[in-house]
């Protein structure tokens, strides 16, 4: 049984004691850099290790305060389980408090507590003021009911009781999902000398060990785990919820940044389009008009992009709607995440919200019912609902992939499918699945194009499968799996590469049948010398038309053999050609034109014919003026 991992944050106001509360809970200094340590800011994020009372570890990120640095708070508030909201006793709620809690709860922090720090430094009557100021300050907030300490990381009044109080909610945060397929956000990268290019971040998703081969993303770069760290400790397996250091071979460290995603290969892909559910603060200076640009921020990763409003023209503070962001940069996500958006300019935050689709296939049109109607269910609808939709949106995709885009893991996923696959919900094809409802929608018009092609060329009973991908926009492969699943087999007939329909049969008159008969008998009579298409059409008084017609009948039955443009050999005499050749190839070895006409009695013209089509099929092989069987 696996153990548990959370990420305890620190978020708050500059300079109201967030990295010196971490280190008196820690131990450890997260301020790592020179220009940190010389102005007294923190300025990136800090990481330390933190041991509760009952040994359970968590790993703790300090973020900057400073409203310059929320870019860099940003990457690394998305992995935090649990917070620690940090006010200055002295000051109370400020700014970057304010945008601090707003960015907590658009990503959705599933647990607080509200620290009054440097408790130390002011009076008791002070502090109580305060303590009653925040209480209403953060009433209308997810921390309205959030437990409320004060201390003081000098004196150390407070640290043990926070100590015991972050124990006791970290046992009520819910695990992240260690059996998902991994994911983790890098918010830094470096190199160490004599190992290479090592990155950080949260595991959000899945495990992964030493030795396993990973994808960054999005560029889809290949690259090995050399070896793990968590919280400075080399280990052979990090976990969802954990901070790890991950020294990849593979890769340089040039070909990095911050934002990429470390992931299991083959699973998530990258995308410049994103469907969600945007929510506008309440305390937004500004309505959010269609094709605004905007600052996004998912995972570790900050791109510029323009919002798409589908429902309406703009946003009003305090509204969400479903939007569609185009990206300027590629990100990778899952169903669910949760993301930030700040204004273009002033770099404000203005809202965030949830993911609905992580890679939709197109761009939506506005104000289009159909398109609401299928994000709203896509957001409402259960792990069924959503599996059926991505079916039809992509069909033929694989388990590891429709897995990421349902958000489920694939044992969840395969109980799922479990159950709608015998109910025909689902279609197992080869390498995937298609939905039971697009699949017959499929088959129907497959059918419907081919009767229509039937209608217009009577003898006909095939239809090119090219022919049928063409109209269909479909690719090969996905055909193939389709027409080889148990509805494709009862329902078609696959000759070579022409589709034909079960059961159908070419709507013969009594002439025609006669027509067949006395054109298959000149064939046949005919053997290794056929008759001309003219002299056929002179001896049986055909139609032009009707001739060609059942002329490509026979030759789609297999019955007669194009061996050349209008020249048709019965099929009988091409399989006695191979046997005759067969049998003097044994004897003799190889063979000459002269030889072959000998053997079946024709004329050099049609020995000539005969034995190139047989190069053609490869049966033989031509050796300078020689053939030779293969």
């Amino acid at each position: 049984m696996t153990e548990d991992f959370i990420i305890l944050g620190t978020a708050g106001h500059i300079d109201h004691g967030k990295t010196s509360l971490v280190k008196a809970l820690t131990g450890i200094d997260t301020d790592i850099h020179k220009e940190e340590k010389e102005r007294g800011i923190t300025i990136d994020i800090g990481f330390a290790p933190f041991t509760l009372p009952d040994g359970k570890s968590l790993g703790v990120i300090d973020v900057p305060g400073h409203e310059r640095f929320i870019r860099n708070m940003l990457a690394g508030a998305g992995g935090i389980d649990l917070i620690m909201l940090v006010i200055d006793a002295g000051e109370g709620i400020m700014p970057q408090t304010v945008e601090h809690l707003h960015i907590l709860e658009m990503l959705h922090v599933q647990k607080g507590i509200i620290v009054l720090t440097k408790a130390d430094t002011v009076e008791r009557d002070w502090l109580d003021m305060v303590q009653e100021e925040v209480r209403e300050g953060l009433a209308d907030t997810f921390l309205a009911g959030a437990p409320m300490r004060a201390v003081s990381a000098y004196t150390g009044e407070g640290i043990a009781e926070l100590r015991d109080l972050i124990g006791q909610l970290a046992s009520e945060v819910k695990p992240r999902e260690v059996t998902a397929p991994l994911r983790v956000p890098v918010d830094r990268v470096f190199s160490v000398p004599g190992f290479g290019t090592v990155v950080t971040g949260t595991v959000f998703a899945g495990s992964l060990e030493t030795g396993e081969v990973v994808e960054v993303l999005p560029q889809g770069l290949p690259a090995r785990v050399r070896t793990i760290q968590v919280h400075g400790q080399t280990v052979e397996r990090a976990q969802a919820g954990q901070r790890a250091a991950l020294n990849l071979a593979g890769v340089e460290r040039s070909d990095l940044e911050r934002g990429m995603v470390v992931a299991k290969p083959g699973v998530y892909r990258a995308t410049r389009l994103l469907d969600v559910r945007l929510h506008l603060l309440a305390d937004s200076p500004r309505n959010l008009a269609h094709s605004t640009r905007i600052r996004f921020y998912i995972g570790a990763s900050e791109v510029l992009g323009r919002v798409s409003i589908l429902e309406r023209d703009e946003l009003l503070p305090g509204e969400d709607a479903l939007v569609q962001i185009a990206l300027e940069s590629p990100v990778v996500c899952a169903p669910q995440d949760r993301f930030i958006v700040r204004s273009y300019s002033p770099m404000l935050t203005i809202g965030g919200g949830t993911v609905i689709d992580p890679a939709p296939i197109r761009e939506h049109r506005r104000r289009r019912e159909y398109v609401l109607e299928d994000l709203l269910l896509r957001e409402q609808g259960g792990p069924e609902q959503l599996i059926l939709q991505t079916l039809n949106d992509e069909p033929g995709i694989g388990m590891r992939e429709l897995a990421a885009k349902v958000n489920l893991t694939e044992d969840a996923l395969q109980k799922c499918l479990e159950q709608m696959i015998p109910n025909g919900d689902v279609v197992p094809i080869a390498g995937g699945y298609v939905a039971g409802d697009w699949s017959m929608r499929v088959f129907d018009e497959i059918e419907e194009r081919m009767r229509a092609h039937f209608a217009k060329e009577k003898y006909h009973f095939t239809v090119p499968k090219a022919q049928v991908l063409s109209q269909l926009g479909m690719k090969p492969k996905l055909l193939d799996a389709l027409l080889g699943s148990g509805a494709g087999l009862a329902r078609f007939e696959v000759h070579r590469d022409k589709l034909g329909i079960r059961g159908y049969e070419v709507p013969f008159t009594i002439r025609d049948r006669e027509l067949l008969q006395n054109i298959e008998t000149l064939y046949r009579d005919g053997r290794f010398q056929p008759p001309s298409v003219e002299d056929v059409r002179t001896q049986t008084k055909a139609l032009e038309k009707t001739l060609l017609g059942l002329l490509h009948y026979l030759k789609e039955r297999g019955t007669l053999i194009e061996v050349s443009a209008g020249v048709y050999l019965h099929s009988e005499f091409l399989e006695l050609a191979k046997s005759i050749l067969r049998e003097k190839f044994n004897e003799t070895g190889a063979y000459s034109v002269a030889d072959f006409r000998d053997w079946v009695g024709t004329s050099r013209k049609f020995a000539v014919l005969i034995l190139e089509y047989l190069d053609e099929i490869k049966f033989s092989k031509r050796v300078e003026d020689k053939r030779m069987i293969v």
